[in-house]
């Protein structure tokens, strides 16, 4: 479909009329009632696939899959796509002359694109992404000079990413022969891929897996992108790079479960193990101990190291309080909204009042309030910081050996700028659990806020490893660490990726803003400036005072200097 999809591309590379707006794809241009607009390709792209089934409804996941193929995006990168794409077509959602929202379905185009012969001519002075404002205006003297610099950098951009990839995977930290990803386990209870019973056992038996420092365990969020769908397992080892795979299936019946698993070689997709487990629900936990020591004794000779026994923590004895856990980890981990994250507070609040003791549903009910906090959704942020600590802090004091426990109280401490607490609560996170991507994450931030960029780049490349189909904050924090670095082209890269899936994202935006600004490179500054603009017309450098907490004021003036290099003040 992406092939197809480019191949549309060039034969649309003509101007042509679309309604009453002149649509130039060679520079991605489009100009209605006077006024010209320069958009970013991902728009042309997705404008061309509706082209290509004009009076048809293309669904949002075969446009997602058309222009942004093999890439994890975020459910917001097509609607803020969309929503450019309809303001320079001077378009509405209420009244389409252009493109059409089927709720629920997809797009749809309402009228045919017209031939143009004549190129479509440009006004005199700044050409601006959605007009934002003219004080952030800017001259370009050659559309062309300007695309095939656009072109020659981001094939360099590419080259480097490719080159980059390459080296996690054949480099220090390639351990594919003793890596190992469990798929999410496949429901026989419920018609659909969310049973929240397959969910938990995926991710418990992750977790258990993960605290074994023998093994390279890879991390839920890229194993759940193959969750419903049709795989090769060899295919699956050489995406992921992992040389094991566990898979199964559950089935609940009234109070009991019925769990089948297999666990296989990705080389040659044999069977190295496989077993069937029966059981009340109640002894989910015995359950999974006994499958994590079943995949520790197929593998131990097999990597050729004694593995250390994985337990898995018995966190509740309660059916209850383990099946409103799982509702409300199901919810939390759509990591979507404020509304998802206090549907998931309720059920993780359902949990202890079945079982006060559940050291788990404590962590993950402390995590809620620190994403109150991280995302302005709270109306009293130090008091949901305060909360989100008072809960981890529970937490640890029932059961020590929970990691999540110690990476919330690590990002309350970070929030709080507590950066010696918070690099302590990281690390301690990851002795737990060795395979624990997120800390790492969290582990790298800290790095470069306290002056240590060059270690925090080590962390989060690590991470990736872990989480091959990361999301998109561990390519900022790679961005903000080469930044921090004065490596300004590769920071341009970095942050130019994360854009490519997440348009929307304000901050990658500032920063490629500044990165390029510091590369001497201010005409795509400026351009840059305009995006972030569009997307929030009352920026101003002052409410950033106590986004980025860096130790050294040096290094939050370095980050300010590329700033107002680039326009922003």
């Amino acid at each position: 479909m992406r092939q197809e999809n480019k191949a549309d591309l060039d034969t649309a590379a003509q101007p042509f009329r679309l309604g009453d707006c002149d649509v130039d794809p060679s520079t991605c241009r489009i100009r209605h009632g006077g006024e010209t607009v320069k958009l970013q390709p991902q728009a042309f792209e997705v404008l061309n696939y509706l082209i290509g089934r004009s009076g048809q409804v293309a669904s949002r996941e075969d446009i997602e899959e058309a222009v942004w193929a093999g890439k994890t995006v975020g459910y917001d990168a097509l609607t803020g796509t969309m929503f450019k794409l309809r303001k320079a077509l001077g378009d509405n959602t209420k009244q389409p002359r252009l493109i059409e929202t089927i709720p629920k379905k997809g797009y749809r185009l309402l009228v045919s694109p017209q031939p143009r012969t004549e190129p479509m001519a440009h006004r005199e002075g700044p050409v601006d992404e959605l007009s934002v404002s003219p004080s952030f205006r800017y001259r370009r003297s050659s559309a062309y000079i300007l695309i095939a610099i656009l072109v020659a950098v981001l094939a360099a951009a590419l080259v480097w990413l490719a080159t980059a990839e390459n080296q996690l995977r054949t480099g220090a930290l390639d351990a594919s022969e003793r890596a190992i990803v469990v798929l999410p386990f496949v429901s026989f209870s419920t018609s659909n891929n969310h049973d929240p019973w397959a969910e938990g056992l995926t991710d418990d038996l992750t977790t258990a897996l993960a605290q074994i420092p023998e093994l390279l365990v890879i991390a839920r969020d890229s194993a759940f992108v193959f969750r419903g769908q049709k795989f090769d397992h060899r295919d699956i080892g050489s995406r992921l790079k992992v040389r094991y795979a566990l898979r199964g299936t559950i089935r609940k019946i009234e109070q009991r479960l019925r769990i089948n698993v297999q666990l296989l070689d990705t080389k040659d997709g044999k069977h190295i193990w496989a077993d069937q487990y029966d059981g009340p629900n109640s002894r989910i936990y015995e359950l999974q101990d006994e499958i994590v020591r079943k995949i520790v004794s197929s593998l131990a000779d097999r990597i050729g190291t004694n593995i250390n026994q994985a337990t898995v923590l018995a966190r509740t004895d309660s059916p209850a309080a383990y099946e409103a856990f799982l509702l409300g980890r199901q919810h939390f981990y759509k990591y979507l909204n404020k509304s998802e994250n206090q549907k998931a507070r309720a059920f993780f609040n359902v949990a202890l009042k079945h079982d006060w003791n559940f050291a788990t549903a404590h962590a993950m009910l402390a995590w809620t309030y620190a994403f109150d906090a991280m995302n302005g959704w709270s109306d009293d942020r130090s008091a949901s910081l305060k909360t989100a600590q008072q809960f981890a802090q529970r937490a640890i004091a029932i059961d020590p050996r929970v990691p999540l426990s110690y990476f919330v109280t690590g990002l309350v401490f970070r929030e709080q700028k507590e950066y010696v607490k918070a690099l302590v609560e990281a690390e301690k996170a990851i002795s737990y659990e060795p395979n624990y991507a997120n800390a790492h994450v969290l582990l790298a931030t800290l790095l470069y806020y306290a002056g240590r960029p060059e270690e925090s780049v080590e962390r989060l490349q690590k991470a990736m490893r872990l989480n091959p189909y990361h999301p998109f904050n561990y390519t900022f924090h790679l961005g903000q660490a080469y930044y921090t670095l004065r490596r300004y082209e590769l920071a341009v890269a970095t942050f130019q990726k994360g854009i490519a899936s997440n348009p929307e994202s304000e901050r990658l935006h500032v920063w490629l803003a500044a990165s390029l600004a510091q590369a001497g490179r201010l005409e795509d500054a400026a351009w840059e400036v305009d995006q972030i603009l569009v997307l929030n017309p009352e920026f101003k450098l002052l409410n950033l005072t106590e986004a980025y907490p860096y130790k050294d004021p040096a290094d939050q003036e370095h980050f300010f200097s590329g700033l107002r290099k680039a326009g922003l003040s």
